[in-house]
């Protein structure tokens, strides 16, 4: 899992950095606004809140959104204060394993064996049969 950082770059129109952004399932994603009037990232105008409260101040950064979807997908969004300039795109994908690799059967790629150090477990401490009492003695 790791947070993503998305610049809003000052401009006629300001620009979202980068876009397409790409994450991971179980990513998140913050907004940092580097421009000298507020933005407000959202999936479309109808529905500012859909992931932040508020808008993004100048010189600040938003909260984190967090990505678990099903399926892979692509998330289209716009800036609700200035809807039909600014626009951006994240791309989640879905990951294979830990590490971004297939995960395998036992630790560091091995197979597990029965025992510890790849022995097969005794029956008793340091490989002997126990007796029944203490010290090795019949109890009485």
């Amino acid at each position: 899992m790791s947070a993503k950082r998305i610049v809003i770059k000052a401009g006629k129109p300001a620009v979202f950095d980068p876009s397409p952004l790409t994450v991971q399932v179980n990513d998140s994603a913050f907004w940092y606004n580097g421009d000298k009037i507020a933005h407000w990232p959202a999936p479309d105008a109808a529905h500012p809140k859909a992931w932040l409260d508020y808008q993004i101040a100048p010189d600040s950064e938003s909260t984190q959104i967090s990505f678990d979807p099903g399926a892979p997908y692509t998330l289209n969004y716009i800036c609700v204060l200035h809807p039909n300039d600014e626009k951006g795109q994240i791309k989640v994908i879905a990951k294979k394993g830990a590490f971004g690799s297939k995960t395998k059967k036992g630790p560091f790629g091995r197979k597990t064996k029965k025992g510890p150090f790849g022995r097969k477990t005794k029956k008793s401490p340091f490989g002997k049969k126990t007796k029944k009492g203490a010290f090795g003695r019949t109890t009485r």
